[in-house]
């Protein structure tokens, strides 16, 4: 071995042309692998990365260009390869783990959540692939026989050093120059068929291989400026709201509460439980107003869906992997209950998890929560796992809430829970506490975890039941909106779940598995209005709270009220489509009729207003 290395390290030639492959194709490699990595089969792999070569092409440009650099910098090209290796190794771990687990391929703005991330992801129990194995094989064996290999830069000293800073700006300006110019250019994206303002990332991600389509994204980071944008359409678009009769509307008490991966089980064909898992919701749905919306997001992201229903902002109109929270919400942020303070409501926001999780420790008093309560203020609460039980938060809930109004203030009540949260693994839960379950032709491993999801599920019931058991019993008015945030992926392993099993599921079109997973159950009730089970059918979370508040004629916002008044138009968007005025999901919102793109023009420019403008359209949106 000595020998060979001593050859190398002698031999120019032998020095020159491994920095070539090194520089060159060394990078071009890592994306096969990535590719590997995320996809599983080897001969599917190649197949697919040989129509993605010209697009891997455009991305090895970019890693070569950052690889010299560093090569440059440290004259040594073991080290680039190393880093860039290291960097690819850790994107392909994260892209794979993120689509098992959500189903959607790694963002630069998921770059925002990492120290979320490492906080949820520690009870995971994630695993190295066979294909990550041989991935960091790879890239060790480059760098060993990259060892030896000597530097054209043979100066050393702080002079040297200083013009090789000088020169490494050369590759990072090339770097630069080309993103703007290539990667980020709508017709070069247009051409490879690559839309990264389309609700879809997975697919401009198979068509452009993990790197490409990734540095492409980092080019769509700024929200777009709506078409025709400017302070006359902003007055326009605003003064069609209506005029806010606050006089006559009701003023209850609104406590609202999202349920971490609260869904029905409704599409897994077979299920036999032998616990009535939805015996609460469905008698509180009898009175109220019931039916299943279209969550943003799959297994993950419950922020998302948070933003929507406090605010009626639309993530559709956000640039693609937008985490408002993170990103947006700051200062004194219009959404409702900052609209509810100022209408003398106490705001409390209550989240039975870490408050730093998404920022919820800045983001809630910047939309106006007077009251902040998070894990820290439970005291010796029932556990499972890391989360608090559920009904611990309920009883949370009536605690906070009897507090809030002994001196017979008006409240405005936010919640979220977090037991059902992900991984679902199997023996979650003690087996006298488990839910009984069975379900055909699915693995044990599957049928363990399903058993855990549907003991969670068994609990967020109960949880429900005693939320509204009690304020049917209260002498105050009061109206509640409840719903899940999504689905959640049951029985991952190895990158495929629960679903991944199922003939049913796996025959779908990809367009027709995004709607499968997508949605998730709400509930509007109230204890001084009664309804006959209706329903409101499907809309996007940023119709939820508007749509109750209408129908329940609850003090609201013009921007609300707006908002519930265009659903007899469309329900809004969400997915990439259209949700018509009877809640089935149309076409594209490319394909939207001229009288619905109206309607989302008009919401675009008041939305970006709001959130990115001067602010103009403010006072009258929140009258």
């Amino acid at each position: 071995m000595k020998q060979i290395s001593d050859k190398i390290q002698n031999s120019r030639p032998a020095s020159i042309i491994l920095t070539i492959w090194a520089l060159c194709g060394f990078p071009l490699l890592c994306q096969l692998f990535t590719e590997w990595v995320r996809i599983g089969e080897w001969h599917e792999t190649v197949r697919a990365f040989v129509r993605q070569l010209p697009l891997a092409l455009l991305g090895t440009v970019v890693l070569s260009l950052i690889m010299i650099g560093i090569y440059i910098l440290t004259r040594r090209v073991w080290i680039s390869t190393l880093v860039v290796g290291l960097l690819m190794l850790t994107g392909s771990f994260v892209n794979f783990y993120k689509i098992t687990y959500r189903g959607d391929p790694l963002l630069p703005k998921d770059l925002l959540l990492a120290v979320d991330a490492a906080k949820i992801s520690s009870g995971l129990g994630l695993k190295l692939t066979y294909q990550m194995g041989f991935f960091f094989f790879f890239v060790a064996l480059s760098v060993c026989v990259l060892l030896p290999v000597r530097s054209v830069f043979a100066k050393k000293g702080w002079k040297a050093f200083g013009a090789r800073v000088l020169i490494c700006l050369v590759p990072a300006a090339l770097c630069g120059v080309y993103l703007k110019t290539v990667l980020w250019n709508k017709k070069v994206q247009t051409h490879f068929g690559v839309d990264t303002s389309q609700f879809y990332p997975m697919q401009s991600y198979q068509k452009a291989g993990f790197v490409t389509a990734f540095l492409m994204y980092f080019g769509a980071l700024e929200p777009a400026v709506p078409e025709y944008y400017s302070p006359e359409t902003v007055q326009a678009a605003a003064a069609v709201l209506p005029m806010g009769e606050h006089s006559t509307q009701k003023r209850p008490d609104v406590v609202v509460v999202m349920l971490e991966s609260y869904y029905h089980l409704d599409n897994l064909p077979g299920l036999v439980c032998d616990t009535d898992l939805t015996k609460n919701y469905d008698r509180y749905a009898k009175e109220g107003i019931s039916g299943d919306y279209i969550p943003d997001k799959y297994s993950g992201g419950t922020e998302s869906m948070e933003f929507g229903a406090l605010t009626g902002f639309s993530t559709s109109f956000l640039p693609t992997g937008s985490i408002p929270y993170m990103e947006y919400v700051d200062g004194e942020f219009p959404c409702y209950p900052r609209f509810m303070k100022e209408q003398g409501y106490k705001t409390i926001a209550l989240h039975s998890f870490d408050l730093s999780i998404y920022r919820r420790n800045e983001v809630y008093p910047a939309m106006g929560f007077d009251e902040v309560y998070g894990r820290d203020d439970f005291v010796s609460p029932a556990m499972h796992g890391n989360f608090i039980d559920d009904t611990e938060t309920a009883r949370k809930v009536i605690s906070l809430y009897e507090d809030a109004t002994a001196d017979g203030s008006s409240v405005f009540m936010h919640t979220v829970t977090v037991q059902n949260h992900i991984p679902n693994q199997p023996g979650e839960y003690p087996e006298d506490y488990s839910v009984n379950v069975t379900m055909p032709g699915i693995s044990d491993y599957s049928a363990q975890s399903l058993k855990s999801v549907a003991t969670g599920l068994r609990d967020v019931g109960d949880a429900i039941g005693i939320l509204l058991d009690y304020f049917s019993q209260s002498d105050r008015d009061v109206v509640v909106l409840i719903f899940g945030d999504h689905q959640t992926a049951i029985g991952d392993q190895e990158g495929k779940e629960l679903l991944d099993e199922l003939p049913e599921f796996t025959q779908l079109s990809d367009e027709e598995k995004e709607l499968r997973t997508h949605h998730a159950p709400y509930l509007m009730w109230s204890n001084f209005e009664t309804r006959n089970a209706e329903t409101a059918g499907a809309m996007p979370p940023y119709q939820l709270l508007a749509t109750m508040l209408k129908d329940y004629n609850v003090v609201r916002p013009a921007w609300f009220d707006w908002l519930a008044d265009t659903t007899t138009t469309l329900k809004g968007v969400n997915l990439g489509r259209v949700i018509e005025p009877d809640g089935t999901v149309g076409g594209i919102v490319a394909g939207a009729s001229e009288k619905q793109w109206k309607v989302l023009h008009q919401q675009k420019i008041l939305q970006y207003n709001a959130m990115f403008g001067d602010g103009s359209a403010k006072q009258r949106m929140y009258q």
